[in-house]
């Protein structure tokens, strides 16, 4: 019974992207807000070299578009698209103008317009050899401490993720890396990050609330200096805003 469930969804969820794609030819080029899963070449024979991203829809912007939030598509666009000086990579967030590719229905767009990057966006993406790996690898909050591990301010920040950790071990994966050591440069050059940073859910710019109103924090380079961005706490509270978020305010039973 399992596999003829599981056939049945996956069949529907073929149909509704079919029909999606075409609803989307009816209406035309179509705006949305998504972020990028994987990058790759598509042609290199190509008079003007060709790429393609598996794009995940957080938002679409046209109206009767259908296209929905958590759908995955294929869009394929020429590297003169993207504009001089901007860096895209696997994880931000980017709005595009698209319009579906007749030659695959249902799978394959193209970009009409130049992408416009907007920030990183959520993303569980687990890094590679850390030292330090604590929680659940099925956990939707995913916090990376990249830094260098001597200093006592980040030494602050890994005491109370560890504590986190401990109270939340199902909620929260907290992966940390030692950006001093060659493993922990590794990971945070392929998150293309230049300073110590606190990723949750591959983001580092948050609002959380403060006694005068809501506050703007950056989790990255030194915390808890008087110039810094954010302090050490501030990485606990934005991870209790996500748990919050994704699996509501209510502990889970059995989550200790």
């Amino acid at each position: 019974m399992r596999r003829i469930w599981l056939g049945l969804s996956g069949g529907a969820l073929v149909c509704a992207a079919l029909l999606g794609t075409i609803s989307a030819w009816a209406a035309g080029p179509q705006t949305v807000v998504g972020t990028l899963l994987d990058i790759r070449v598509a042609d290199e024979s190509a008079a003007q070299p060709q790429k393609e991203f598996d794009l995940r829809i957080d938002q679409a912007q046209t109206k009767g578009s259908g296209l929905r939030p958590g759908q995955v598509v294929t869009v394929r666009y020429e590297t003169a698209q993207i504009p001089p000086g901007v860096e895209t990579g696997i994880g931000d967030q980017v709005q595009v103008q698209m319009e579906p590719l007749e030659s695959r229905e249902g799978g394959l767009w193209k970009v009409v317009a130049a992408m416009v990057r907007l920030g990183r966006g959520e993303l569980v993406r687990p890094g590679d050899r850390p030292i330090a790996d604590m929680g659940s690898p099925e956990a939707k909050v995913l916090i990376k401490l990249l830094a260098p591990m001597g200093p006592e301010c980040h030494q602050r920040t890994l005491r109370l993720l560890t504590e986190l950790a401990e109270a939340e071990p199902k909620r929260v994966r907290v992966q940390v890396f030692d950006i001093s050591k060659p493993a922990g440069r590794a990971e945070s050059d392929r998150e293309r990050l230049h300073c110590a940073t606190v990723l949750v859910n591959n983001r580092y710019e948050f609002t959380v609330p403060g006694p005068n109103g809501p506050r703007r924090v950056v989790l990255s380079q030194r915390p808890n200096e008087p110039r810094s961005t954010y302090n050490s706490e501030d990485v606990v509270t934005v991870a209790k805003q996500e748990i919050a978020r994704l699996y509501g305010a209510q502990p889970p039973k059995g989550n200790k």
